[in-house]
């Protein structure tokens, strides 16, 4: 993946979780039964709407890091791909989990959640140890 098209990514995913929270907002002031009373599906559509927004800020903030490292293209590609995808499954997996829930506990997409704060922390990591001379 190029670096153009990680951050064209991460932008579109700061847009999708905007998107959700606009949608929540709505739900409210239209108190819209289902959404409005149903306080697990709030929360974790609420988690949702935060984790996905600001880790894809954090994607844009690894998109540019990337060139102003010079990560080699090899481990850059996998730290983009990491990136994304944990953002990602950490926004889907809290929405996902707040959607479809049971009477007490979220549902279970919401295990999608640590395998994404994973790939988002190794990628964090990685970007933080390589350096342009590890090819």
């Amino acid at each position: 993946m190029s670096a153009e098209t990680h951050l064209r990514r991460a932008i579109v995913v700061i847009a999708v979780f905007l998107a959700v929270g606009l949608w929540l907002e709505a739900m409210y002031g239209l108190r819209l039964r289902g959404w409005v009373d149903d306080p697990i599906r709030r929360e974790f559509l609420r988690l949702g709407h935060a984790h996905g927004g600001l880790l894809g800020l954090v994607n844009v903030a690894i998109a540019w890091a990337l060139e102003r490292l010079a990560t080699p293209a090899l481990w850059a590609s996998r730290i983009r791909a990491a990136a994304l995808g944990g953002a990602l499954l950490v926004g889907l997996g809290f929405v996902g989990g707040g959607m479809w829930h049971g009477p007490t506990d979220p549902g279970p997409l919401i295990l999608a959640v640590p395998a994404g704060a994973f790939m988002a922390l190794a990628s964090l990591v990685a970007l933080a140890l390589v350096r342009p001379s590890d090819r």
